[in-house]
Formats: structure tokens, sequence, C-alpha cells
């Protein structure tokens, strides 16, 4: 899910810090406590990161906030 920008920088602009490219929704399920995000992989994409779940078996990725949560341990709503 991936958003488009103008050739004048504009859309950049107003996404600095808002993580553009994935929506604060996303949620990965894992089983394991430590996952490598780099937000799709893509030219829109972040540096590779390794991220170790916490204890309540979840973590955020700081780039992209592509959520992670331990298959099993997210409630259901």
């Amino acid at each position: 899910m991936m958003t488009a920008s103008s050739t004048d920088g504009s859309a950049a602009s107003n996404n600095a810090g808002n993580n553009a490219g994935v929506s604060q929704t996303d949620t990965i399920h894992v089983t394991s406590d430590r996952v490598a995000c780099d937000g799709n992989g893509d030219a829109l994409g972040h540096p590779r990161v390794w991220l170790t779940l916490g204890t309540d078996g979840e973590i955020v990725c700081p780039y992209c906030s592509r959520r992670y949560v331990r298959a099993g341990d997210e409630d259901d709503v």
C-alpha cells in the first residue's frame, strides 16, 4: 500500500515524520521474538533494522510504524 508523490515534492514534505508508505494500522503477526523490517524493501522503504518484541509481545518499527505482534498475543477486537 504505497502512496504516490507529486514531482514538485509537496507530498514528500507533507508526509515528513508521518512515515509515508506504511499506514499505522499495518500489523504483522510473527512467531519469532526478533524480526527484520525494511519498510517493504522497495525504493520507498528504509534501512533494514532488527527489532526485538517486548514483554508485551509487540514492537513498532521506529521508521515506518509497522506493528509486529507475536501470533496469538493480540486481543480479538
